[in-house]
This record gives C-alpha cells, sequence and structure tokens, in this order.
C-alpha cells in the first residue's frame, strides 16, 4: 500500500469513527479513546495510563475502582501478562455533548478484541462512558466507566 492511500484509508477510518460527531472540537475530545486504542494496541500500560488525568478513575465490572495513574498502569500491567495479553480494544462514540468548553461527557460501544481478531466476541462488548477534560491544552481522560453490553454477556477481568 502507497503512503497516499494509507493516508486515504486512514481518513476513511477516521470519518467511520467520528461518525456524526464531525465538529473540530468534537474531534479534538473524541482524540482520548483513539490514544487509548492505541496504547493498548501495544499492550502499554503506561501509556494507557497517561490518558488519564493525574487523578483520573477506570470503573470497570467486577468492582473494579482504579484511581489514579499509578493504580491504572498497575492493573493494566497485570492484565497485560494475564487476560489480556494480545489483546486490543475498539469502539466508537454514539453520543456526545460538552459540559463546558473544557469538559465533554460521550458513550462509546465497543469492546475488547481478543488476540488476531478484527471483531468483537459478545461477551467482550462492553458500552462505556467517557468523562474528557482539556488541561494544558491537551484532552485527558478524567473518568472512564464500562459495563457489558446487556446481552447477558460477563465480562471477567
Amino acid at each position: 500500500m502507497t503512503a497516499i492511500h494509507e493516508a486515504e484509508a486512514t481518513s476513511d477510518a477516521l470519518d467511520a469513527y467520528y461518525g456524526e460527531f464531525i465538529g473540530e472540537k468534537q474531534k479534538e475530545a473524541l482524540g482520548v479513546p483513539l490514544r487509548l486504542i492505541e496504547a493498548w494496541s501495544r499492550n502499554d500500560a503506561a501509556d494507557v495510563a497517561k490518558v488519564f488525568t493525574e487523578e483520573g478513575v477506570m470503573l470497570l465490572p467486577g468492582d473494579v475502582y482504579k484511581r489514579g495513574r499509578e493504580e491504572i498502569q498497575a492493573f493494566m500491567a497485570a492484565a497485560y501478562s494475564g487476560p489480556f495479553k494480545g489483546t486490543g480494544v475498539t469502539g466508537r462514540p454514539v453520543d456526545f455533548r460538552f459540559v463546558t468548553d473544557d469538559v465533554a461527557v460521550f458513550r462509546t460501544h465497543g469492546g475488547i478484541l481478543a488476540p488476531g481478531e478484527t471483531e468483537i466476541a459478545p461477551e467482550l462488548a462492553v458500552l462505556s462512558s467517557w468523562v474528557v477534560v482539556k488541561r494544558d491544552g491537551q484532552w485527558q481522560l478524567a473518568a472512564y466507566q464500562n459495563s457489558p453490553r446487556g446481552d447477558g454477556a460477563t465480562l471477567r477481568w
């Protein structure tokens, strides 16, 4: 694939990702999940934690509550050494709103991609809620929560 074709494919993928949320400011805030997806693709716990604010919160099924980059990084490092080794994540926004100019809340539908897979298995599908804030010119994740999609599937961390 040539560089031009790669750029076109990337542009098409981003257009599909943003869907109806095409305002430049919306795209900036929605860059947070893209950074998380990219860090996860490398199973890089430190870079996943850097997507969060210093005091960010992560809530997951199974009573998982992690607060702060250090706890999030430790949790993700253990996950990448165990059940999430070689996994990826994907998703796309389905609802978006600005609370203020520097705070946005949105939902995504997505899930975990098993190693080598391009489609989400039903038991790994999630609905996610995001609170992102703009600090020092960069959007960061202040709070993230997900739950199974509601089809009876149960995620196990």
